[in-house]
């Protein structure tokens, strides 16, 4: 069936029908339902490709994708077709196009967003890996794009994102190590010019002050690189040099595996003669071993978060919306207790 027949059977306009289908909020919630009952009916779905035509522009969501930097290791890409697979449904109900595309270098990122929004006249894009100054930002408001952020950038107010509340999140780490009577505990983070990297470090510092802990600079360290191997040479020479740290805390999972990697050599076994606490993701979730403690947040539902408030970004009282996802602790052994002498 074409929009043409089905508007007959409805006794509406074309237009009105397509607006029905398409979201917008000039056609009452009433006529939406009935348009979208009788479409199910039939098996109609508009044609994206016509929708382009009409509009010149095309109801596309984009998602550029680098295999490099922080995702240059294919299992750490993982996270985010966790964070893609939350967008699904809402994709499929709202008849929306999505265009991801893989780049190898900054130079092919540029040129990415550019084709996304001049040939393929995508109108929304999900921006992810922020930087805390971010010229992609830049970018999409120039031309007018909207846009959904998942993580922050600083010094910018009025725009959407959804993010893991990373400074908490630390805390919650650093805290559950309080308890189990750790004070020497050592940092391992990504750089900072990533802003959850930034947040990460800040939660660290607000700990150990709230905690009256002095700052060791010798117990912080970060990698350029999401390599174990670099990871576990640098937490090595770390433990060799400062022997009574007693917990490492990883920033990424592949700090992680470079940690155990690390322990496992000096013969530190983990858990018993020393915790590793981390951020949860496939790596540590099923490959790690031992499996570690790790603080969890659902992915998924930061995806479908993104997409929704793109969805919402077509109503006319459209207010720019945020989401932080809660974490959790999942305990899987790696941090012991420490038992202080009475």
């Amino acid at each position: 069936m074409d929009i043409k027949t089905l508007s007959k059977k409805l006794k509406l306009s074309i237009t009105t029908v397509s607006r029905a289908l398409g979201g917008y909020s000039d056609v009452s919630e009433k006529t939406r339902l009935k348009v979208k009952k009788l479409a199910k009916k039939y098996n109609y779905s508009p044609n994206p490709y016509a929708s382009r035509l009409a509009s010149g522009k095309s109801k596309t969501v984009g998602f550029v994708l680098p295999l490099y930097g922080l995702n240059a290791n294919t299992l750490n890409q993982t996270s985010i077709f966790d964070f893609l697979a939350g967008t699904t449904n809402k994709i499929y109900s709202e008849n929306i196009q999505f265009f991801m595309t893989f780049v190898n270098n900054a130079e092919e990122e540029k040129r990415a967003y550019e084709k996304l929004i001049f040939i393929e006249k995508v109108d929304k894009i999900i921006l992810h890996n922020l930087k805390k100054k971010d010229s992609r930002i830049n970018f999409l408001l120039k031309h007018n794009i909207k846009f959904v952020t998942w993580g922050r950038v600083q010094g910018l107010k009025n725009y959407s994102w959804v993010d893991l509340d990373n400074e908490y999140s630390t805390n919650l780490i650093m805290n559950y190590l309080f308890e189990r009577n750790h004070d020497k505990i050592a940092y391992i983070n990504i750089v900072e010019n990533y802003n959850f990297a930034f947040q990460r470090k800040k939660g660290y510092l607000s700990a150990l002050k709230k905690n009256k802990i002095s700052y060791n600079k010798k117990y912080y360290a970060t990698v350029k690189t999401e390599g174990p191997e670099h990871s576990a040479k640098l937490i090595k020479n770390m433990l060799i040099a400062n022997p009574e740290i007693s917990a490492i805390v990883c920033s990424t999972e592949y700090t992680a595996v470079g940690a155990i990697k690390a322990c496992n050599d000096l013969n530190k076994k983990i858990g018993k003669d020393i915790s590793i606490i981390t951020f949860d993701g496939p790596v540590v979730e099923s490959l790690t071993s031992p499996a570690l403690t790790a603080v969890n947040h659902p992915r998924k539902e930061l995806g479908l978060k993104a997409i929704e408030m793109l969805i919402n970004m077509d109503g006319k009282n459209y207010k720019h919306q945020s989401y932080l996802a809660k974490p959790k602790i999942i305990d899987r052994g790696s941090v012991h207790k420490i038992i202080k002498a009475s």
